[in-house]
């Protein structure tokens, strides 16, 4: 069921919405609804299908925790589009024909997903790169199966759907304005030169540099990054890396994005990451989460109140975040919960919060209660928080997320004062130092030693921070 030259149009939204609706009543969706029938039901519909259903998967303030997880499966299924069709698109393109700009283009991808496919290829100067190319027709796919899914929903009548169907609504329009960024392959380029300039001070980790003379909205064209993806255990150890020491910094990279740059990698998985030449490389930047001044300081307070179980700045900041700053009518409820939920993950130490990202599942129920506004910048956040949660418990699972996020989280809530901004500094300082990652390659050479506290501080700013009743980095770890 795929795109074809009828498929738009007036006849071709009908013919699409009869499609949608006979696939919808083949697995009895009218019955009820379940993670398999929605997973099974958007592969059998295509593409564009497929790509939604992963974008959906961004939204627990709408699905269940366990619907997201089975639509996060769908980055696997996608079809494989031919070395033909790739080459003429590229053709097409650049209004040239391919072998004038590569002299080899490899026929297996190297990657593959619902909007594009990544090959290998080669410069006539011999330069190795990787080529990105989007797959034909996606963006009138995307969007007459979105606005057609909004159509089907309204004739079936789910039941399990009918009190949140403006909440569904949305996520779809959601969905379509990521899905655009997406698919805009000149917005992806400038995603990479920004995560570029984020990671720079980082000698431990590395983005692709990007060819911009050769990419267009549809052809991204990159420097090409061979080495171990973050799920080759057994490659990397062969290498010579401690994993341990990657997950370590892999966490230090990702909290640098959204703690200080409010910028973020918004799907951090396995395959989006590699371990090249003792750095950890960041991939496929297309799908990107931005938070807010004020959504980022609301973010660190409300973390950093559950780590203190303190209700109140939980609350305070929790409207602040939920785009409520004033009072709410219904606020002594909305406190009640919410220390019923800071009970939940009352810990004596942010060690025993095994579980980072299902904080935001249910801080987004609870702001779906009382009708408060989910940003989707936040979704985002919440989503790849628990990606990344994921993609470390695979890698290591003795390194602790949650502690290495909360000590970070609270150098920034301490406050305006000297002794906050020496905290953000020691955060800053600590989240960058470190060489390269140790391997075989450079076994030999002289690794410097992470440096203490007190080292990366001035004697009168440590003296600052460990005097000011701070609850972070008052003393060595």
């Amino acid at each position: 069921m795929e795109n074809n030259n009828a498929r738009y149009g007036l006849l071709g939204d009908a013919r699409r919405l009869g499609e949608i609706l006979m696939v919808a009543n083949k697995h009895k969706v009218t019955q009820g609804l379940t993670p398999e029938k929605v997973v099974a039901i958007f592969k059998e519909l295509g593409t564009a299908f497929i790509k939604t259903g992963q974008l959906l998967s961004l939204h627990p303030e709408v699905l269940p925790k366990e619907y997201c997880k089975a639509l996060e499966g769908l980055r696997n299924s996608a079809p494989t589009i031919t070395t033909m069709q790739i080459r003429e698109i590229i053709s097409e393109e650049y209004s040239r024909p391919w072998n004038e700009v590569f002299t080899r283009i490899v026929g297996i991808p190297v990657g593959s997903a619902s909007i594009a496919q990544v090959h290998e290829a080669f410069l006539p100067d011999g330069t190795r790169v990787a080529v990105k190319v989007q797959r034909p027709d996606s963006y009138r796919m995307m969007e007459q199966d979105i606005r057609l899914l909004k159509k089907a929903l309204s004739v079936l009548k789910i039941k399990q759907l009918e009190n949140i169907m403006w909440l569904v609504n949305n996520a779809l329009d959601e969905t379509w304005r990521v899905a655009q960024q997406e698919m805009d392959f000149n917005q992806e380029a400038q995603n990479i030169d920004r995560m570029r300039e984020i990671l720079a001070p980082m000698e431990f980790a590395y983005v692709p540099q990007v060819y911009h003379e050769l990419t267009t909205k549809n052809v991204l064209v990159m420097e090409f990054i061979d080495g171990c993806e973050l799920s080759d255990h057994e490659g990397m150890l062969s290498a010579g890396y401690d994993l341990s020491e990657v997950c370590q910094k892999l966490i230090r990279s990702y909290i640098k994005q959204w703690a200080e740059d409010l910028f973020f990698q918004a799907d951090p998985h396995s395959g989006n990451i590699r371990v090249r030449d003792g750095q950890i490389v960041w991939l496929d930047l297309g799908m990107m989460g931005q938070l807010s001044d004020t959504e980022a300081e609301a973010l660190h307070h409300c973390m950093h109140g559950i780590w203190k179980n303190d209700v109140a700045e939980f609350t305070e900041w929790g409207l602040i975040l939920f785009g409520y700053p004033g009072d709410h009518p219904c606020r002594e409820r909305l406190q009640e919960d919410f220390t019923a939920f800071l009970d939940k993950y009352r810990i004596q130490s942010i060690r025993e919060m095994n579980e980072t990202g299902d904080v935001f599942v249910d801080m987004f129920t609870i702001a779906g209660k009382y009708d408060l506004e989910i940003p989707m910048s936040l979704t985002m956040y919440g989503r790849s928080l628990l990606v990344m949660e994921g993609t470390v418990s695979n890698l290591d699972e003795n390194t602790d997320l949650a502690d290495i996020i909360g000590k970070h989280l609270a150098a920034y809530a301490i406050g305006e004062g000297l002794a906050g901004r020496i905290a953000r500094k020691l955060s800053h300082k600590k989240l960058c130092s470190g060489a390269r990652l140790r391997y075989h390659a450079n076994a030999g050479e002289e690794s410097p030693e992470e440096l203490s506290d007190r080292e990366l501080l001035s004697d009168e700013e440590y003296k600052i921070l460990s005097e000011s009743g701070s609850d972070v980095w008052t003393g060595e770890e």
